[in-house]
């Protein structure tokens, strides 16, 4: 028997020990209670305490995202070609990463900007030798952001050089911001890396920074490639497609302007970044007469029609087409009417491709003659002209 000394003085009263046990595991849930209450409003308060500790301190302007607590640190630990930031008893450039991701501890990767994605790369209109154009992917980053371009020929293994401020490559990085990379190397948007090997296919990459103790890895690799240059030229008159070719000018009367009955037909297609010209010379300076004692209606640069102008002989652009780019007709064989630029011994510019790749550039150009009344009447007057072009690489 257990007595309850709880009651009455001097008083005894008898309980069971059922009552007893009963009363513990009353008591042990209530405490019980209470535990699990406390611990349950401590998560309470961490859980609400989460954002207040991810955000820094912050002003009305500027926050302070990220900062450090440790044994000590140093920011400006210097010599002639390096320094130093850092901070002692934090985890700080180690990183935990995987295929795709890659985890930046610490202060110095907070100050860092966003990796640039893989850049636009590319070989414009395709038919480029000696440039490429690459347009920088800014990844949301601020304007004060700063960039640089890294190149190779073997995917970064050897060879790596660096866009340099004139496009060029050169062995030092160059950081300059997006705008200052932008529409340069004469490019209309984005750099045009220049002074690249003809039929080579190039890797580059971009960095980003912001000042000192902040710039981040390259980012993601883009490639193109150079072609080889390309220039193909074809020559015929409207009557034939083959040589030999021939061009009839007929009876030429006195004082008359005669047009020769065939055009000569010059085509060109060159990817030269400074395009294409056709030259005209011939190996008389005129139309010369071999049984008149070689006598020879001279080469002129003159309006035939003028009544100054007794003879004469030339040469004038009558049109110009291009399936792409453009071609023109040079002076002085661009007049119209009567008026001919000459036909001698020197290679004259007839028509060119405006300074730019062309496609099929086309010029068309006719033979004049005028005879004076002086002029010895012939059969065999004749001239040999040769038809040239080039390119400029």
């Amino acid at each position: 028997m257990i007595y309850d000394l709880r009651t009455k003085k001097n008083q005894l009263n008898p309980i069971s020990k059922h009552t007893v046990i009963y009363q513990k595991i009353s008591q042990y849930i209530k405490y019980s209670l209470r535990i699990f209450v406390l611990i349950l409003t401590s998560y309470l308060l961490l859980l609400t305490s989460i954002p207040a500790a991810l955000a820094g301190p912050k002003g009305g302007s500027y926050e302070l995202i990220d900062y450090g607590f440790g044994s000590g640190g140093t920011a400006n630990s210097n010599s002639g070609l390096y320094q130093l930031q850092g901070t002692v008893g934090e985890l700080e450039m180690a990183s935990s990463s995987s295929n795709g991701y890659l985890l930046w501890p610490g202060l110095t990767y907070t100050l860092q900007p966003n990796v640039p994605p893989a850049p636009a790369f590319i070989n414009p209109g395709g038919n480029s030798y000696n440039l490429l154009n690459l347009t920088i992917n800014q990844a949301s980053n601020l304007s004060d952001t700063f960039y640089a371009i890294a190149v190779s020929t073997d995917g970064f293994i050897n060879n790596v050089k660096y866009v340099q401020s004139d496009n060029t490559l050169g062995v030092s990085p160059v950081w300059q911001s997006y705008t200052s990379w932008w529409a340069t190397g004469g490019a209309a948007s984005g750099t045009n890396i220049i002074g690249l090997n003809m039929g080579t296919t190039y890797y580059v990459k971009v960095a980003a920074g912001r000042g000192t103790f902040t710039q981040g890895p390259y980012g993601p690799i883009a490639s193109a490639a150079t072609i080889n240059p390309t220039f193909t030229f074809g020559l015929q008159t409207t009557n034939r497609t083959v040589p030999p070719y021939t061009v009839g000018i007929g009876a030429v009367s006195a004082g008359q302007v005669t047009t020769s009955w065939q055009k000569i037909i010059a085509t060109i297609t060159t990817n030269a970044v400074r395009g294409g010209t056709v030259y005209i010379n011939d190996s008389n300076a005129g139309l010369k007469s071999a049984s008149s004692g070689n006598y020879t209606i001279a080469s002129a640069q003159n309006d035939l029609g003028s009544g100054g102008v007794t003879e004469g002989y030339g040469a004038r652009g009558v049109s110009v087409s291009a399936n792409t780019g453009t071609m023109e007709i040079l002076s002085p064989y661009n007049l119209g009417n009567n008026n001919v630029g000459p036909i001698n011994t020197s290679k004259n510019p007839i028509a060119d491709s405006s300074s730019s790749p062309v496609n099929t550039g086309t010029v068309n150009f006719e033979l004049k003659v005028k005879a004076g009344t002086s002029t010895p009447p012939a059969v065999d007057y004749a001239d040999t002209i040769t038809v040239v072009a080039s390119g400029s690489f």
